[in-house]
């Protein structure tokens, strides 16, 4: 009621605006955005992104024409809860969210002010404007599948909600090829937990006790395997972090570990073993891992302090206003608390490369696959509420090195994974959102990652 008579004062303040004005206000004011005249400084930037906030709101707030279907909960009509609630406010938000990503990005690596890293890069970029649409139409195509769906049975039932997300995912086509398989692997390994979460708060499976851990340390296998042996199956960033953390370089490991002569991920016959070529100028490996674990507290630190930072201060700074010494104190703990899970994880694969290959005068693959194994354990430093995440954030990179394995060693003369292959991100990315969806609909079925709750709140609204 009262939402309602806000929008009717808005209606008779704008006067003479008509409601095509106010359709076009938005599309114009994106326009503003690319046009050559506009000077990006900081006051202007911030008058540019008002306006296209309040163009963007003006689209949900028009009643062009009231719901008439029963079936669907939403307040306006099917068609304007699709076009102007699911593309043009999605597309706002998606477009918004990967620009404020890319200057974040920029600002905490110090790279902010390069070449094609200025405040016009990041909101001119032809990224943030694919990323844009990839969301409003990802949302868009579910809210008019649904619809379409409701009317036809005359109901609403939660396979249809499953179908117009599976019908949705498609949209993942209008996105970068290069992070599809990102993004879908991300939130197949999330959707996949939260529907096992489900069935498992509902008793219809039995809990496996220790799951993070036994998950967490199978991920690390493949992880660890590549970076040892065959480093381009990680993905190329994430490698390069994995090598920083544990204080190592590619030259380094490949002279410890594989050929010093041809790109083989073993020694070639006639090539001699030799030490570990990352600490060689140390005495022992167990005085190097000793001090280098009390070193890696201090790289993981600096990791961890704007990841437990930077989500409070963007969303929830009224908590830091309102207990600020709590904030700082709990934060704190949280931060050294993961250091020394990170530092752990790092000196427990040295422990189980450097030791086993001193014994043995080797470097088989195996050792990889047990420093991994091994790597796992470090998991029960962190705090039991991060543990899930972590997991759930180093499952998706696992499945992108055993992919990588896959096209790099078994793809040739296969014309079955030469087909399959180049789909697989898409249908797994379909199926994420299909089994999202469900969860959602079924109304006793409430355990739903909050950090998965709000993303998907943020795409496809509250009221679908």
């Amino acid at each position: 009621g009262d939402r309602k008579n806000e929008m009717r004062e808005e209606a008779t303040q704008r006067g003479s605006k008509s409601k095509l004005y106010r359709i076009r206000t938005f599309p114009f004011a994106l326009g503003a955005l690319k046009s050559g005249d506009w000077k990006l400084g900081t006051r202007k930037l911030a008058e540019q992104l008002n306006k296209l906030r309040s163009s963007a709101r003006n689209l949900v707030t028009l009643n062009v024409e009231p719901n008439t279907c029963k079936c669907c909960p939403h307040k306006y009509s099917c068609v304007q809860n699709a076009v102007y609630k699911g593309l043009f406010r999605s597309f706002a938000a998606g477009f918004m969210f990967k620009a404020f990503l890319n200057l974040l990005s920029s600002l905490l690596t110090g790279k902010l002010g390069r070449k094609g890293r200025t405040l016009r890069d990041f909101f001119l970029s032809e990224d943030s404007l694919r990323f844009g649409q990839f969301i409003g139409v990802l949302s868009f195509l579910f809210k008019a599948t649904l619809c379409t769906l409701r009317r036809m049975a005359g109901r609403d039932d939660p396979k249809f909600h499953a179908a117009a997300g599976f019908v949705s995912g498609i949209a993942l086509l209008m996105d970068s090829p290069k992070r599809r398989t990102n993004i879908a692997l991300y939130c197949i390994v999330r959707a996949l937990a939260d529907f096992y979460n489900n069935l498992e708060a509902a008793k219809l499976i039995r809990t496996m006790p220790h799951g993070n851990l036994l998950a967490f340390s199978l991920a690390q296998v493949p992880i660890i395997w590549a970076m040892i042996k065959c480093p381009e199956l990680n993905e190329k960033g994430y490698n390069k972090w994995i090598l920083r953390m544990g204080n190592l370089t590619e030259r380094q490991l490949r002279s410890t570990v594989r050929s010093r002569i041809s790109d083989c991920m073993h020694r070639l016959p006639g090539e001699e073993w030799r030490p570990c070529e990352y600490h060689s100028h140390e005495s022992s490996c167990a005085k190097y891992t000793l001090v280098d674990f009390f070193h890696g507290l201090v790289r993981a630190g600096r990791i961890y302090l704007p990841v437990h930072l930077v989500p409070t201060l963007l969303f929830t700074p009224h908590k830091i206003a309102k207990e600020p010494l709590k904030f700082l104190r709990n934060k704190s703990m949280n931060i050294i608390r993961s250091a020394i899970f990170l530092s752990s994880y790092q000196t427990l694969v040295k422990i189980a490369h450097c030791g086993i290959r001193n014994a043995i005068h080797d470097d088989p693959s195996s050792i990889s696959i047990f420093a991994g194994l091994l790597s796992g354990v470090s998991l029960m430093v962190e705090h039991p509420k991060r543990r899930t995440e972590l997991t759930l954030y180093v499952l998706p990179r696992a499945l992108e090195a055993c992919l990588r394995y896959i096209r790099k060693f078994h793809r040739k003369n296969n014309t079955v994974l030469d087909k399959a292959l180049p789909a697989a991100p898409i249908i797994a990315f379909q199926t994420a959102i299909a089994v999202w969806m469900y969860i959602q609909a079924q109304k006793d079925w409430k355990k739903l990652n909050s950090l998965n709750k709000q993303g998907l709140q943020a795409v496809f609204g509250s009221r679908h």
